[in-house]
């Protein structure tokens, strides 16, 4: 996503050192308004752009000579299966033959989807699509959900009651392009932000470790 606000003044010295490159290499059509996208490829182009190929654009109306647009590239850095725990619980055996232990839910808890950087909706789609279909914005836990594991002899085992999770690590390229058909040779990669994630899954449940 673009913030058309903070264009405005960056716009313009932009635009300066643009149409010194754009007089070099002939003059653009004006493009209107309009949103393209074109096939994915993952390298970079061969004819002087530094924007690959597969991103979706969306021109942006600078109110000068020449078309300006934007495109948000997201990439999966790394990714971590994780569990995030609403209550623990557990059970010691002090006799000597193993007994059964069992857990039963009391806490409704909401895990939500959190990023510390880019907006939640688009990467919740990117994070549905490349990191699993399970992931979702919120899951809530529930009262009533039983289980039971073996404990053995002289032991403690521990049931911990939650969501399953993925830390994820990300990072968000902007591109920018002036005139026609993006991504064109004066096509470059104008900002990078790294962020974090934790994203629940649909999948609730107990989960039994060694005390």
């Amino acid at each position: 996503m673009v913030d058309r606000d903070t264009r405005a003044t960056s716009g313009r010295l932009r635009r300066r050192r643009w149409r010194s490159r754009i007089a070099a290499g002939g003059v653009l059509a004006v493009l209107a308004s309009t949103l393209t996208t074109v096939n994915v490829a993952s390298a970079a182009r061969a004819d002087g752009g530094d924007c690959p190929d597969g991103l979706q654009w969306s021109y942006y109306d600078n109110g000068g000579w020449f078309p300006e647009y934007f495109a948000t590239q997201y990439v999966v850095d790394s990714v971590t299966p994780t569990f995030l725990v609403s209550e623990e619980r557990s059970v010691v055996n002090a006799t000597n033959a193993p007994i059964t232990g069992s857990f039963t839910s009391s806490v409704t808890k909401t895990f939500s989807l959190t990023v510390s950087t880019g907006a939640s909706v688009s990467l919740f789609g990117f994070f549905s699509a490349n990191v699993s279909a399970s992931i979702t914005t919120s899951t809530s836990t529930t009262t009533g959900v039983t289980a039971t594991a073996p404990v053995p002899p002289f032991g403690r085992i521990v049931g911990q009651y939650g969501v399953e999770a993925y830390d994820i690590s990300y990072t968000i390229n902007t591109y920018h392009n002036i005139g026609n058909n993006p991504p064109g040779i004066l096509c470059s990669l104008e900002d990078t932000a790294h962020g974090t994630s934790v994203a629940p899954t649909i999948y609730t449940g107990w989960r039994v470790v060694p005390g």
